[in-house]
């Protein structure tokens, strides 16, 4: 009866799910299984000569809501019973491996933060690249990672398509590799037994601390365990690949407290940052913490960055080195996630499509009126246009360009994906009687319209063409001609001058600045009435040092 009585709390106890929590102690746990699904952990509670009490483990990463303002992804236990006890010989039969705790010995988990390990598989585990060793690294006691790195020089195309934490020249011999980050997991036996569990969604790892040593385990075709040893510092050079493949916010989440305070919470809810802010950024590369008195900066190792007194601080997105934007008493600079001045943003290389139309916007001037030749071409089009717009705002007498002052602009299917200069071909920079004003045209053709079938060749090869009727338009007024100046510059902000002064379309109603130049992405250097300054392009906010113009 006292066993009946026990079996039913064993049971009805565990079936339920336990959030946030690294740690999950069960110690009347007798053994464990697995198998190579990953999926789940089998747990075993000797009930009596050979007969086993089975439950199954099994994690996930859930959203889920932290607070009444607050939803995160955080780690979710979640315990099943079976309803039958098995023997040993039914363990086996379903091929399950299993290990009894007094085979293991105590660990603490904080013994392996900050080590890296080598996992000696003997070659056993599919590879990404041949000769490539597999290693375990402890970052901190909430983050790991499995990595596969190999000592050579860069292939140049991989390197360009990644994001790494500092420089590593493609010439340079070092340890490279991959990184699969993991959030470790304590599961707590009988007698104070302890193993590592390590999962992305689900278990992908197990670390089993046995009497003889550490056997690493990968949840897989291949069960077969793997020893551990410790590497000490010799892939300390791998460390700028750490973060190459983390999606910050299945490991990272930002919780509104209930008194309006922002935490930095990892996927056992804890506060990472040991404090609140009023606002927190986690992006890809940095976390922006903000205060009543300025900003902090970390980096994905948690390390707040010495970067002065930050005003205001903006990641660069798709860098080939983590790149941040920081405006501090001393001006507006670029730095890299360690925390080192860069010169400018490493820009990723992106792989772009073969395949796509290409258009050409060219002003002309026929008979005395200023045309539009819109023509699109390329090897994403069967069949090339021709259409042709009267520009009837437009004087003869008139210059006329796009706003970056050229007569000509090109463009393909990938330019805005490259982040090419957009010249807004549909706005017209307009000159007349000394002065500068915008005009807008629709470049549309009527859906009725019937174009002039032809060919156009190109040496023995030719394609189909459609040639539409020049169709006339009036424009819209975009800037008055008032200016005394209006062009494009390479940041694609329109600047327009008058009476001595600068201003940027479309931050400044008329031009306020006596002089405004950019210095970096964000920031740009002002002069105003006399006093220097800055400009924030992403608020339009002005930042003083001496008299305050805020």
């Amino acid at each position: 009866m006292k066993k009946n009585i026990f079996l039913f709390l064993f049971f009805y106890c565990m079936a339920t799910s336990l959030y946030a929590q690294q740690r999950l102690s069960l110690p009347d746990v007798d053994a464990i299984g697995y198998d190579a699904n990953g999926s789940w952990i089998d747990l075993y509670k000797k009930v009596g000569t050979d007969r086993y009490a089975q439950r199954r483990l099994q994690i996930d990463r859930k959203e889920i809501s932290i607070s009444k303002a607050s939803v995160a992804y955080q780690m979710v236990w979640d315990l099943y019973s079976c309803n039958d006890t098995l023997s040993r010989n039914d363990i086996e039969k379903a091929r399950e491996r299993f290990v009894d705790v007094d085979n293991l010995r105590p660990i603490a988990l904080e013994s392996y933060v900050c080590k890296t390990f080598d996992i000696k598989e003997d070659g056993n585990w599919k590879r990404n690249e041949e000769k490539s060793n597999y290693v375990l690294k402890f970052l901190r006691s909430d983050l790991a990672f499995i990595q596969q790195l190999r000592y050579t020089k860069a292939d140049r195309y991989a390197y360009r398509v990644i994001t790494t934490s500092s420089c590593v020249p493609d010439s340079v011999t070092t340890w490279r590799g991959e990184s699969q980050p993991l959030s470790p997991l304590v599961l707590e036996l009988k007698g104070g037994k302890t193993v590592l569990l390590f999962a992305y969604r689900s278990f992908n790892y197990l670390l089993l601390p046995t009497i003889k040593g550490d056997q690493f385990v990968k949840l897989s075709r291949d069960c077969q365990p793997a020893e551990l040893t410790e590497a000490g510092n010799k892939y300390d050079a791998a460390a700028p690949y750490d973060f190459m493949n983390i999606v910050l916010k299945y490991f990272l989440n930002v919780k509104k407290t209930d008194e309006g305070r922002c935490q930095l919470v990892n996927a056992f809810g804890e506060n990472m940052l040991k404090q609140d802010y009023d606002s927190i950024i986690c992006g890809e590369r940095f976390i922006i913490a903000h205060t009543k008195k300025g900003v902090d900066v970390y980096n994905l190792y948690l390390q707040k960055l010495d970067l002065g007194n930050v005003l205001v601080a903006y990641e660069i997105p798709n860098c080939m080195i983590g790149c941040i934007n920081v405006l501090n008493e001393k001006g507006a600079f670029y730095y890299d996630e360690m925390g080192k001045k860069m010169k400018n943003p490493w820009k990723i290389q992106l792989r772009v499509c073969g395949t796509v139309p290409h258009w050409t916007y060219s002003l002309l001037k026929k008979r005395g009126q200023y045309q539009l030749k819109y023509y699109t071409a390329g090897p994403g089009v069967t069949c090339e246009e021709d259409k042709r717009y009267v520009l009837s705002d437009c004087q003869p007498t008139d210059s006329i360009s796009f706003l970056d002052g050229k007569k000509e602009y090109r463009c393909n299917g990938n330019s805005w994906f490259l982040g090419a200069l957009d010249v807004r071909p549909e706005w017209i920079r307009v000159g007349r009687n000394g002065k500068f004003g915008i005009l807008a045209y629709d470049y549309k053709q009527p859906n009725d319209v019937e174009p002039k079938e032809g060919i156009v060749k190109y040496g023995d090869w030719e394609r189909p063409l459609e040639t539409y009727p020049v169709r006339t338009l009036k424009g819209e007024t975009i800037l008055p001609m008032v200016y005394d100046s209006i062009m494009m510059h390479n940041d694609g902000y329109i600047y327009f001058y008058k009476d001595g002064k600068v201003g940027i379309y479309s931050y400044n109603d008329t031009p306020v600045y006596d002089e405004l130049e950019q210095s970096t992405r964000y920031f740009y250097h002002i002069v105003k009435d006399g006093v220097s300054g800055w400009l924030d392009l992403k608020t339009n906010k002005e930042h003083y040092y001496s008299k305050s113009k805020e």
